[in-house]
């Protein structure tokens, strides 16, 4: 039997605030975790051996921001018959990429700024601004080209590359959870994330792959583009998920939140699993098994929900892609000027107030009007005639 797609009210576009101010949340502990890196190891080592783990969860926040954006950016689809590819690039060039230029420019900037590019003692320390910028490397930071240091600029740029890849064939995925079972697309997630390290393998010598970690950096894309996946798919059956939420008794809602933050936070953090010789990023499964309790807890939970709906988690929320570009930069500034000069909670504190305000800043001047631009240029391409749209079917193909 073909599933039915639950389809919601047109006149009731409800707007997610809660995974907005979740978003930030996330956001807010890749901030704490980049400055874990630069901590003692006594510090540290207390940090993810405790439920402190859960304040640096800095790559589990990226799975949650992969499923979170394959979740928003499937339900404008779920009312429509029809997806315009060209409108949803340029929509998300303009949310993504420019601001993401503007960050670009920043770090620019800053690096100059410093004129030695001595190696620390810290390894973390050296993927960043421990070489001179060079055309190069701006260039391929722009165009997303070649196998270049992500890091080299900013520790956060990375993720990006794959967030804007997958945003290329993102109408693509829509179309293909909107039409297909379900039980099929999860099989599909699975084995493109399976395929990655074996096509890593096989395509290393191929064109610009010029070696076995260049390569696995370019087929990760498809190990990724399973979360947007799994993402998608929480918004087609929305509904459904709701209303088995809706039925937990109290105690079972309660065990479903510490098992979405013991998976979330700890899946890879036993003694047991890191003996285990299983490919690492195989682990973000069950990570991304908890970001997906997360997010059904996020909007059904009321404790949950009162808490990301407050004002100042929201405020959080609406900035949250600037503080995760501008964070970066502000705190490899700091490195280059105060570290060793000041006591680390006075680096952490100033690192935090300075990294807040320029997050204000940066939401005002950059990424708002970014925003508003593609708002407007959508809103005028929308008035003209368009090409011949993707379908989007109203009932999945069995």
């Amino acid at each position: 039997m073909p599933e039915e797609i639950e389809l919601p009210n047109e006149a009731d576009p409800r707007r997610f605030y809660e995974l907005d101010s979740l978003r930030g949340v996330a956001a807010l502990t890749v901030v704490f975790h980049h400055f874990a890196r630069i901590c003692p190891e006594r510090l540290t080592h207390l940090l993810i051996r405790t439920p402190l783990r859960l304040l640096i969860a800095g790559h589990q926040a990226v799975i949650l921001f992969f499923l979170l954006s394959g979740f928003v950016l499937t339900l404008p689809y779920k009312k429509k018959n029809s997806l315009s590819y060209g409108l949803f690039l340029l929509k998300r060039v303009c949310r993504i990429y420019l601001p993401y230029l503007g960050a670009l420019a920043l770090a620019i900037l800053c690096d100059l700024s410093f004129p030695g590019h001595g190696l620390s003692n810290n390894y973390w320390i050296n993927y960043t601004w421990s070489q001179p910028v060079t055309a190069r490397l701006t260039l391929q930071h722009i165009l997303f080209l070649g196998n270049y240091n992500w890091f080299q600029l900013n520790p956060a740029f990375w993720s990006l590359v794959y967030e804007m890849r997958i945003s290329l064939i993102f109408p693509f995925i829509a179309v293909a959870v909107l039409r297909l079972r379900s039980i099929w697309l999860i099989l599909c997630a699975v084995a493109l994330s399976l395929a990655f390290f074996p096509a890593a393998l096989l395509f290393s010598n191929v064109l610009h792959l010029s070696s076995l970690d260049a390569a696995i950096n370019t087929t990760r894309t498809v190990h990724y583009a399973a979360f947007f996946i799994i993402g998608s798919l929480l918004a087609k059956h929305l509904h459904t998920v709701n209303r088995w939420y809706a039925r937990l008794k109290p105690v079972h809602a309660a065990i479903l939140a510490l098992v979405a933050l013991a998976l979330y936070g700890f899946s890879e953090a036993s003694s047991l699993v890191q003996r285990l010789s299983i490919p690492e990023d195989l682990f973000d499964w069950p990570v991304a098994a908890g970001a997906v309790m997360l997010i059904i807890l996020a909007m059904n939970s009321r404790p949950f929900h009162k808490f990301l709906t407050s004002r100042t988690i929201h405020y959080l929320g609406e900035r949250s892609y600037s503080l995760y570009l501008i964070h970066g930069t502000i705190l490899f500034s700091l490195i280059h000027t105060l570290m060793g000069r000041v006591r680390l909670d006075v680096l952490f504190l100033l690192y935090l107030a300075i990294t807040l305000s320029v997050t204000e800043i940066f939401y005002r001047f950059i990424e708002h009007p970014a925003m508003l631009f593609g708002r407007r240029l959508t809103a005028n391409r929308k008035a003209l005639p368009q090409p011949t749209p993707l379908p989007v079917a109203s009932v999945p193909l069995a």
